[in-house]
């Protein structure tokens, strides 16, 4: 059933929700910055969409496993004015912040965990345990951060993660974190970005963080975004994570896939693949 801000479905006996935090204007050089701006313009054009900017929306996952309920990467909070519906459409899904016992966080960029904590800088979700990568930490905190990233995005980072760090679990191999949920390593967007997997009967959803930021990646996979931190790195995890995703057929959510709920599935086409999002009824 689909309510604005928020979309149930199942996957196998798993409850999930798509949850909106709201979204965002980028321009398309930021998502598409290697590319010519007239090309990019162009391909907008053929799809009805507006050539002066790129709207993404910010989606979330809340999965019930029946043993766990579970929180994929935390909102954007107030990191933008159409930002920080998150705990609105938690409320109105009838999802308890308190009830939450894991929060997977996909990679640490501020639209994955402004919404953190909360006004008083405490953790937002305080009966959680947190799952991270190891090396996505270990980055954030290094001396090389600055250099690799964005300095905003590196303060950023370790004001959000910095109060968490007594509940942290650092993955370090791809593997079964909790019943149903495995992790997949994909590198590149940030140094330890990984995919969530959620598989219950025969069923599987893949949460991808940003492996891609925009179905058009998805079609062209040479084009790049400013986002990257390692290229090359994303470019093998793209490969990898969405021939996996169509050869499984799995359910995929891009957080930043149009349209909202962000839900559907990848399949091959050519060099690279395409998007089809879900069909639902407002």
């Amino acid at each position: 059933m689909k309510i604005e801000g928020y979309y149930r479905f199942k996957v196998g006996e798993f409850e999930c929700v798509s949850i909106s935090d709201g979204g965002h204007k980028y321009p398309p050089k930021n998502l598409f910055a290697n590319v010519p701006i007239e090309q990019v313009e162009e391909v907008l054009r053929q799809r009805n969409l507006p050539t002066d900017h790129i709207w993404t929306p910010y989606t979330y996952l809340f999965v019930n496993t029946g043993e766990h309920q579970v929180l994929v990467d935390l909102g954007a909070g107030s990191l933008f004015e159409t930002t920080g519906k998150l705990l609105q459409n938690m409320d109105a899904a009838e999802i308890e912040s308190a009830a939450i016992d894991s929060v997977f966080i996909t990679h640490a960029h501020p639209d994955h965990i402004g919404g953190m904590l909360d006004e008083s800088g405490n953790p937002m979700y305080a009966n959680a345990q947190y799952f991270i990568w190891r090396e996505e930490w270990q980055f954030w905190f290094s001396e090389t951060a600055s250099e690799k990233a964005n300095e905003g995005f590196v303060t950023f980072a370790r004001k959000h993660l910095e109060p968490v760090k007594d509940r942290v679990n650092f993955v370090t191999d791809e593997s079964d974190i909790l019943p149903g949920i495995h992790v997949f390593t994909a590198p590149g967007h940030t140094p330890g970005h990984m995919v969530v997997s959620f598989s219950s009967g025969n069923e599987q959803l893949l949460y991808i963080g940003d492996s891609v930021v925009h179905p058009l990646h998805l079609e062209h996979p040479d084009w790049l975004p400013i986002y990257d931190i390692l290229p090359e790195k994303a470019a093998a995890s793209k490969r990898r994570i969405f021939d996996y995703a169509a050869d499984e057929q799995a359910w995929v959510i891009g957080q930043h896939f149009p349209p909202f709920p962000s839900l559907g599935h990848i399949v091959k086409q050519g060099e690279g693949w395409q998007w089809q999002p879900i069909e639902t009824v407002g």
